[in-house]
């Protein structure tokens, strides 16, 4: 089931996704990117979902969240040039992460680029 353009989502920054400087468009990329819907767990909640359900220490480690509004995400796609592009976010709920979504589409390094650059980014909460 699509979601509304209203909701917002996130997706795990990990380690081997970029440094202090950039994030690479690789981490939006696809197909079928994995994010979290944060109307059913909020921010705090979704740093614990993807410490579960993501991280692989000692080389996946889930250093900061980008989050991005499903509306926005659209228009960008929709607007994008060369290539408009057509982008939808599906719920995909699984047993241990009912917050989970998919971006079904694989998205162009270009399209992708332009989709990290408008993430808002937030660091770890304090400990």
């Amino acid at each position: 089931m699509p979601l509304a353009d209203e909701e917002d989502i996130a997706r795990a920054i990990c380690s081997e996704k970029g440094d202090e400087a950039r994030i690479s468009p690789s981490l939006m990329r696809g197909p079928n990117t994995s994010v979290s819907r944060l109307t059913i767990a909020p921010l705090e909640e979704t740093w614990e979902v993807f410490r579960q359900n993501v991280e692989k220490p000692p080389n996946r480690i889930v250093e900061k969240i980008g989050t991005i509004n499903v509306g926005r995400l659209k228009e960008i796609g929709e607007t994008y040039t060369p290539q408009p592009t057509s982008i939808s976010v599906e719920a995909n709920p699984l047993p241990s992460y009912p917050s989970h979504a998919i971006i079904p589409p694989r998205l162009s390094r270009g399209l992708a680029t332009n989709v990290v650059q408008e993430l808002h980014i937030h660091p770890p909460p304090e400990a």
